[in-house]
């Protein structure tokens, strides 16, 4: 592809690297709040716009699997922290698992099976968001039809590059599963999960 003509393309300090998807309309649209009452028109227009296309590509990805007459089963996967794995709690009550039995009943409706998978891992043992999303297809099933995302404790301001390498990542896989990020508030100094930095990044 030959980006030279291309316009909307950033700059990029260092020669030879290419910043990853910092197109003018991402970064303008990381300028629009989660808050309406403080929006201009214009940016509630893309907030409407933004939302909606969510709320499609979701819609589309349920009916892409209920429709397929080659699939038994809908899996969403997660990612994440300790908070993902549900440590210090009981693998019953574990976010994964409380999903799990609070839609199964929905997809057996529509007599298709449900598996809610967890690769959350304790953020000490070396791994992070940062090197996380490069294993997702080892960490879980190849041919998720969801991807959930929990990883704000360790972020601490900086991890937009990662959340968008793991949607491009999710491009390559069989089913291009839709990336959900899963926001986990601490309390207060905790892994700075309250920190300003954090939270401004849950609004991008």
């Amino acid at each position: 592809i030959n980006d030279q003509n291309n316009d909307d393309d950033d700059e990029v300090n260092n020669p030879g690297e290419r910043a990853l998807g910092k197109k003018k309309a991402v970064k303008k649209a990381k300028n629009i709040l989660n808050d309406p009452d403080n929006m201009s028109p214009e940016e509630l227009s893309q907030n409407h716009h933004h939302k909606k296309e969510r709320s499609t590509k979701l819609v589309t990805t349920m009916a892409r699997a209920l429709l397929n007459p080659e699939q038994s089963e809908f899996k969403i996967g997660t990612i994440g922290s300790s908070v993902a794995a549900g440590h210090d709690n009981c693998h019953y009550d574990s976010y994964e698992s409380q999903l799990e039995r609070t839609l199964t009943p929905v997809f057996a409706a529509a007599k298709m099976g449900l598996q809610v998978q967890n690769a959350g891992e304790g953020g000490g043992c070396g791994d992070s968001h940062k090197n996380q999303v490069f294993c997702v297809t080892q960490n879980l099933s190849p041919d998720v039809d969801i991807i959930h995302y929990s990883w704000t404790y360790f972020e601490k301001g900086g991890a937009e590059e990662q959340r968008e390498q793991l949607v491009r990542w999710a491009q390559h896989m069989p089913r291009r599963p839709m990336v959900h990020h899963l926001v986990a508030r601490g309390k207060a100094n905790t892994c700075d999960a309250d920190s300003a930095e954090n939270v401004e990044l849950d609004r991008t």
